[in-house]
């Protein structure tokens, strides 16, 4: 019998808890790939309160796959629409923005991240978004195959460099 596809929906408020955790561990996992920036040892605590009214806005979803038989959450994704300026919207006035996606280890080669892809290009396409745009530690290569998979394409590298006397 084949397995059932995850449901992929916005995320509720009494979720909150379980993304933060998995919010820790999807930087966790991208410190070990590279990604240069610390987090705040409070860090998953501030981005719990940042998460009233984005949850399922006209401007910003939190999108999460549930996982088999009730037994919590399998990942999430959370995207944005952002404006961009004049100059730069020549096509369309509006940009979606990938920020975070995390799908638990244990739940990977299942298609979940794929999942919740559709469900926020769906997403975006209802929000009249012309293009859709996101980050990937360059060190990441399962993350960066799987976006290019998406149809991404590399358009800007970001750089960081510690100033003298400055530490991780």
């Amino acid at each position: 019998m084949a397995e059932s596809a995850p449901a992929v929906r916005p995320a509720r408020e009494t979720e909150i808890d379980e993304l933060a955790q998995m919010w820790a561990a999807m930087y966790a996992y991208q410190r070990a790939h590279g990604m240069m920036l610390a987090l705040r040892d409070d860090a998953p605590e501030i981005w719990k309160r940042s998460l009233a009214g984005r949850l399922d806005s006209p401007v910003s979803v939190i999108l999460v796959a549930e996982a088999a038989a009730g037994t919590g959450l399998a990942g999430f994704l959370a995207a944005q629409v952002k404006r961009l300026p004049p100059h730069l919207s020549a096509e369309r006035g509006k940009v979606g923005f990938i920020s975070e996606v995390y799908v638990d280890p244990a739940q990977r080669r299942h298609h979940i991240g794929q999942r919740l892809v559709d469900a926020a290009f769906a997403w975006f396409a209802r929000a009249e978004v012309g293009s859709v745009e996101l980050q990937v530690v360059i060190d990441n290569q399962t993350a960066r195959a799987f976006w290019e998979k998406q149809g991404f394409a590399a358009e800007l590298v970001q750089m960081r460099v510690r100033l003298p006397g400055e530490t991780a």
